[in-house]
């Protein structure tokens, strides 16, 4: 139910995006009041915006799988890392699909001027595949499952205002990454579960 609540969301804010070939209403009012709070390019945003990549990105992996693990055990600990393969394949394979214009200057401030395409945001497919893990994760009610949910929570929503505030994306194109990287950490852990129930049923007499 998860999987097809984040691919619907992620895939019908995606085809909007493509259509409107700009900014969706809301993204520019989000953008400047971002900026008016935190200013065009504040360092904190730049230094979130370096976790998505390499060699922070490993870092950011490590902090993915300790999230994963107080949440679910080492079970879940094994997801992100094939969770972060698919994002980067997916993110490969839609930036030679997929053309959707970025913030320009004319309408918001933009700390590092790009070309390339808005869809997919590669940070919001990351952050959702890496950080997704522990709030796709079957529901706990355990102290430690709802602290590592709210942490990877609140990392996923600092991610995403970075990216804003710095003008790389609008918060349509972040938010629509985001959902379909949630979807792909969804799709491992299913991957995983039905592994576990064909496993015990193999061992069984």
């Amino acid at each position: 139910m998860r999987i097809f609540i984040y691919v619907t969301i992620g895939s019908l804010l995606v085809c909007v995006c493509l259509i409107a070939q700009g900014p969706l209403p809301g993204d520019v009012q989000v953008t400047r009041t971002l900026q008016s709070i935190f200013g065009n390019a504040p360092p904190w945003a730049q230094l979130l915006t370096n976790t998505a990549k390499i060699p922070v990105l490993w870092g950011t992996l490590v902090a993915a799988i300790l999230l994963a693990f107080v949440h679910g055990g080492w079970r879940s600990a094994i997801i992100p890392a094939p969770a972060l393969i698919l994002a980067q394949m997916l993110d490969a394979l839609l930036r030679g699909l997929l053309i959707a214009p970025r913030p320009t200057a004319d309408l918001v401030a933009v700390a590092t001027p790009s070309m390339s395409s808005g869809l997919p945001s590669t940070f919001g497919l990351v952050y959702g595949a890496l950080f997704g893990v522990a709030v796709c994760l079957t529901p706990n009610r355990n102290i430690r499952a709802v602290t590592a949910s709210a942490f990877a929570l609140f990392l996923i929503f600092a991610g995403g205002s970075a990216r804003i505030v710095l003008g790389g994306h609008w918060a349509s194109q972040i938010v629509a990454s985001t959902f379909i990287g949630l979807s792909l950490a969804a799709i491992i852990q299913l991957i995983i579960k039905m592994w576990n129930i064909g496993y015990r049923t193999a061992r069984q007499p």
